[in-house]
């Protein structure tokens, strides 16, 4: 039983899996954003960007479910793009699926631009991690066989 304090239970922030994640995330973004940054760009809306690329014209629906995002945090950040004029929303018919995502020309420049240093960062990280890149994905598959434990 861990060792109690004041009511409290004292957890070791490196035993936590949750919370090393979490730093192991952010130490990713923070990379990945400095490599980004004379680009204006910050890494979720690289992914974004080069997801709609992929998928356009597409749903917020769609970008959510590919990106791993509620559909309300994917249309907050798909907002921000749209004021930055990298994205529109085409009006498309109802058969269609209604309003359909799509980059702008100037989206279209940004993901041009940036994809060169975020794929200098990729290639450095995936270098320097070697087969930790495989076993992630491998734990990734394991942790989503277990829908609770």
């Amino acid at each position: 039983m861990p060792a109690m304090s004041n009511d409290r239970f004292q957890i070791d922030p490196n035993a936590c899996l949750y919370a090393l994640s979490g730093r192991v995330m952010q130490r990713l973004g923070e990379l990945y954003d400095e490599a980004l940054s004379p680009t204006g760009l910050v890494t979720r809306d690289f992914l974004l960007l080069n997801t709609i690329s992929d998928l356009a014209p597409c749903t917020i629906e769609q970008i959510a479910r590919v990106t791993n995002l509620d559909p309300s945090s994917a249309s907050e950040a798909l907002d921000e793009l749209i004021e930055s004029n990298l994205i529109a929303f085409e009006r498309r018919s109802i058969g269609f699926g209604g309003r359909q995502i799509t980059l702008t020309s100037a989206g279209r420049l940004a993901l041009y631009e940036a994809y060169p240093r975020w794929s200098r960062v990729q290639t450095a990280l995936v270098r320097s991690l070697g087969d930790d890149v495989r076993r992630l994905a491998d734990i990734e598959a394991q942790l989503l066989q277990h829908s609770a434990i």
